[in-house]
């Protein structure tokens, strides 16, 4: 593996005790790159936190059934971005043996072929599957539904500009995941059998907690698409050769910081919609809402688009800060209530 050109095999964590032959199939799963897991966590611990708060109050949840919670949904997450990153390179593979960043994956420099991938695709699928049965049917719908939405991103890249979007529909989509596995689920009488069509919609539309959970959806969604707009530039010239589509090449270098403040705004308001619909108090409005408006636009601001690393640091430890305070107020704020503040 280490004759190919540009390739070094990684050495960190895991990667220090596994097998060579084992290699390619972890780095399928980007266990090597944390930060991608941390863009998906990130969607289930603001999940988390947003299915304790609203009602009925989950005043009863201690800290370690809090703790174990988040743990299992790492599992998952875990497991459910190595299920979507595998298709994805396996779809992706002929542009990412244009682009210099990617060239080096396993299936692009031959490690993985075509057809190990897609099996090994199904054997996360599986596991996964088994990792979320102990919560039921409704669990599972949301994870199919979710993984719709993720296959269909890099499918997106042929034919529009958008395809960060649809990215966002999916990494924000675990929010309505976690509600459902504290048995909150916004969208539960979509799976009433007992109602027609039109009557599920309604009582959806109509609900107070099903507004508040569409609000934080579409920060969710804004978010990812700041985030991954900003991150496509480390690939930007060798998009643009390949003829990949995606919003950093629709924005350009000029465009994106503009169109990103622009979307960090509505995400802010969407914010404070989502914490009115839910009647939530002083925590949320200001780390959830006003440390988050800061925290992202001072990564905006702070990278350079022209420099890849710069990028990269975005999509971590600058997106992370956005990431943190969303998710902090929602804690906040659940052990202000609690505890009776």
């Amino acid at each position: 593996m280490d004759a190919v050109k540009g390739y070094r095999r990684p050495s960190h964590g895991l990667f220090r005790f596994i097998p060579d032959a084992w290699v390619p199939y972890a780095e399928l799963m980007r266990l090597d790159r944390q930060s991608g897991f941390w863009a998906f966590y990130w969607h289930y611990l603001i999940g988390i936190g947003f299915a304790i708060n609203i009602q009925p109050f989950s005043s009863d949840l201690d800290l370690v059934s809090l703790v174990r919670l988040a743990a299992y949904l790492g599992l998952w997450t875990t497991v459910f971005r190595g299920i979507t990153c595998t298709w994805n390179d396996n779809l992706d593979q002929d542009f990412d043996r244009q682009v210099a960043r990617c060239r080096v994956r396993p299936i692009p420099r031959g490690a993985v072929t075509t057809m190990q991938a897609h099996f090994f695709t199904a054997v996360q699928i599986a596991v996964g599957a088994c990792i979320l049965y102990p919560y039921g049917q409704s669990i599972l719908i949301h994870a199919a539904v979710d993984s719709v939405l993720l296959f269909i991103y890099p499918l997106l890249k042929r034919c529009t500009d958008f395809p960060q979007v649809e990215l966002g529909f999916g990494l924000s989509y675990a929010i309505f995941l976690v509600a459902a596995s504290v048995g909150k689920d916004p969208l539960a009488p979509l799976l009433d059998s007992s109602l027609d069509l039109s009557a599920r919609v309604s009582k959806v539309v109509a609900s107070p907690l099903a507004q508040s959970a569409a609000c934080l959806y579409v920060a969710g969604i804004l978010w990812s698409v700041i985030f991954d707009t900003i991150y496509a530039h480390q690939d930007y010239l060798d998009d643009l050769k390949a003829g990949v589509k995606g919003l950093a090449v629709r924005l350009g270098r000029k465009g994106t910081k503009p169109a990103c403040y622009i979307m960090g705004a509505a995400q802010i308001y969407c914010l404070f919609l989502a914490g009115q619909l839910a009647g939530f108090g002083l925590p949320y409005y200001a780390i959830t809402c006003g440390a988050t408006a800061c925290t992202l636009a001072r990564m905006i601001w702070a990278t350079n688009l022209e420099d890849g690393a710069s990028c990269a640091w975005a999509f971590g430890p600058g997106s992370a800060h956005v990431g943190a305070s969303v998710s902090t107020g929602l804690m906040v704020e659940f052990w202000w209530r609690k505890y009776g503040y």
